[in-house]
Order: structure tokens, then sequence, then C-alpha cells
């Protein structure tokens, strides 16, 4: 799982670098179906599924939200 959550900071710090926030809402669609998908492959259980879900969600949104903020902190060069 630790993959997952890793991926998907830096996916989500490219998407801030390049889209607007609207962007998430595809991605975390596709993000919930490659999941499914994998997990139904693998047979592993709906509470797994679910909560890495769950994870890789929340993952996304924040790097997003950090890639967001370090942009916002960059000082303009003078």
């Amino acid at each position: 799982m630790s993959t997952a959550i890793i991926a998907s900071l830096l996916v989500g710090a490219v998407l801030a670098l390049r889209f607007k926030v609207f962007i998430l809402v595809p991605t975390i669609l596709a993000a919930w179906a490659v999941l499914t998908g994998i997990g139904l492959a693998w047979e592993i259980t709906a509470a797994w599924i679910a909560l890495e879900i769950a994870v890789v969600t929340t993952a996304l949104q924040v790097g997003y939200l950090s890639a967001l903020l370090l942009e916002g902190l960059a000082i303009p060069p003078s």
C-alpha cells in the first residue's frame, strides 16, 4: 500500500502544477476503478479495497494541496 500512497502523492502534485482542481474528480474516479479491478483480480476483501480507495483518494488530494501550497510559498524572482 505504501507504493500506492507515494504514487498518489506524486500524481496529485503533478496535477496541481498543470491543471485546476476539477481534474481531481476524474482522476479519483479512475483510481477507484483501477483499485477495484486490481482488488477483484487478486481476490482481496471488500474492506481492504475500500480502505485502499480511501487512502489513495486522500493521498491524491494531499499531494495536490501540498504542491499548491509549495507553489504559493515560492518567492518570485526580483
